[in-house]
């Protein structure tokens, strides 16, 4: 039987309904993109997919030529003192501005992570030139929250992407304290908590963004003692948990891989915070959601269902942050192979491109394109890793053997009776399927099932205006019910 949550009606969001002021600065802010942005850089595209084919490569090595291959390209789209980084590809729904700092918030964790892991500040380029990972995360959080400077990352607005950009910023803040907020004065350290706190002033859509200022509220506690958490936030977002190890993502949204790189990874960060918090439920969640999720793994492909993608290589994220947290239900072998496989099926078949995961599952795939997903939106992809370099030495990721998935080993048929899901496994075709048993939506025929493609006029108008133009794909919302590793009906 499924739970019903409490809902309000969804806002109306600025950039959906966008006035002419938004026009204008939409506008502007492409102009400029057109300006400052820089070529596209291709130099190792064809390097890292021959390194992922090649099986005799460790997964460490992988991980290491992966943050190479994205910190030479972050160097080069960077501007304003690494404040803002302009990747090329399809613009999201808010303004050119925005999906710069994208490329800046979404790639920082992961340097953070590598500095972590190694325990060193210079990673060697993949053309052997040297970055000092602190020092570029340390210029990018001065200059960006400095209000003087040209690369200031501005006052927050309501339902204003840059609050969930705020949250992997903190992160990265956390992640590399002793490397970073150590090493600052205080005046710098209070200028960047000044604009952190900007979040707690701001309306956000009632779904899984709570953990957005949620973070950014337990770093600034964590750094500095200063307690401004909402604790009500945390409590709406265990409201949408139904069982079996699911969340709603919103009290009327959807049941997907949300809960692997959103709901999951965020509260995996929660714990590490601050490892008091929320022990036991945050634990035994995922360990019954790793439970039938381990079974989604196959060394080729997943079903995937939902939005976002791009996200693609971050599915192991939960099996990972699980062995962390030693939760039983995965071993740390099974989750070695499920992040390897599917890091090199998917990169393998062309998902890096020009320094960045690509839009898409894996080559660029407008149809694949969620409006709100701008041209960095994709390094979410990287949660996967993050995760893996910042916790590989505690559980030994590096050297323990690989175990197989439980597709590899025998057939299964189970059911998520919380999420009205049938799973089926079929070994000799190494082929898993989810079944939804419930459709979404009763208005539906084989047309409007299917992926549409963008359009010559919305192509147009993306170009012109700088923000998305594109149809809304996600197959879940269509009506589509079954769900195949092998993902035929993505193509």
């Amino acid at each position: 039987m499924a739970i019903e949550i409490a809902s309000s009606a969804r806002p109306k969001l600025p950039y959906e309904h966008p006035n002419v002021e938004i026009y204008q600065r939409l506008f502007k802010e492409n102009i400029i993109r057109r300006l400052v942005r820089k070529s596209a850089y291709r130099r190792y595209d064809k390097t890292i997919t021959d390194f992922f084919n090649d099986e005799n490569q460790s997964l460490f090595s992988l991980c290491e030529m992966l943050t190479q291959y994205v910190t030479q390209a972050f160097h080069h789209y960077q501007v304003w003192g690494y404040s803002h980084a302009y990747y090329p590809g399809s613009p999201g729904q808010q303004t050119a501005r925005t999906d710069a700092l994208e490329g800046v918030s979404r790639v920082l964790p992961l340097l953070a992570a590598w500095v972590v892991s190694s325990k060193k500040s210079t990673l060697m380029g993949l053309n052997h030139q040297a970055f000092n990972l602190p020092l570029i995360i340390k210029q990018s959080f001065i200059h960006g929250t400095d209000p003087l400077h040209k690369g200031y990352w501005g006052k927050l607005e309501d339902y204003d992407q840059r609050i969930c950009e705020a949250s992997d910023l903190a992160l990265t803040l956390w992640i590399s304290r002793e490397w970073v907020w150590d090493t600052l004065t205080p005046a710098i350290q209070q200028q960047i908590i000044t604009w952190f706190e900007q979040v707690n002033h701001c309306e956000i859509v009632d779904n899984n963004w709570h953990f957005f200022p949620l973070t950014v509220q337990f770093v600034i506690k964590a750094l500095t003692g200063k307690d401004t958490i909402a604790h009500w936030r945390y409590e709406r977002l265990k409201a949408f948990y139904v069982g079996d190890g699911w969340f709603r993502d919103g009290a009327k949204g959807n049941y997907d891989y949300y809960n692997a790189w959103g709901f999951y990874y965020s509260l995996y960060w929660l714990a590490q915070i601050d490892p008091q918090f929320d022990t036991t439920f945050i634990t035994q969640s995922l360990n019954t959601f790793n439970q039938h999720y381990l079974y989604f793994m196959t060394p080729k492909g997943i079903p995937f269902f939902g939005r976002s993608a791009c996200y693609r290589l971050a599915v192991s994220a939960p099996l990972l942050a699980g062995v962390d947290l030693h939760c039983p239900s995965v071993k740390v072998g099974e989750a070695k192979r499920a992040f390897e496989s599917s890091l090199r099926y998917f990169i393998s078949q062309g998902a890096l491109k020009n320094g960045a995961p690509t839009q898409g599952l894996f080559t660029h795939d407008p149809r694949l394109v969620d409006n709100y997903s701008g041209p960095a939106s994709s390094f979410w992809s990287l949660r996967a890793v993050i995760i893996a370099l910042y916790c590989a030495d505690r559980i030994n990721l590096w050297q323990t053997p690989s175990l197989p998935l439980p597709i590899e080993k025998d057939n299964f048929r189970f059911e998520i009776p919380a999420i009205q899901a049938l799973v089926t496994g079929v070994k000799a075709t190494q082929e898993v399927n989810v079944i939804f048993c419930e459709d979404y939506t009763t208005q539906q025929t084989p047309l409007t099932r299917r992926l549409e493609k963008q359009t010559l006029a919305q192509k147009i108008a993306e170009t012109v205006i700088g923000q998305s133009r594109r149809p809304k794909n996600n197959l879940l919302r269509k009506g589509i019910t079954s769900y195949s590793s092998k993902m035929a009906h993505f193509f």
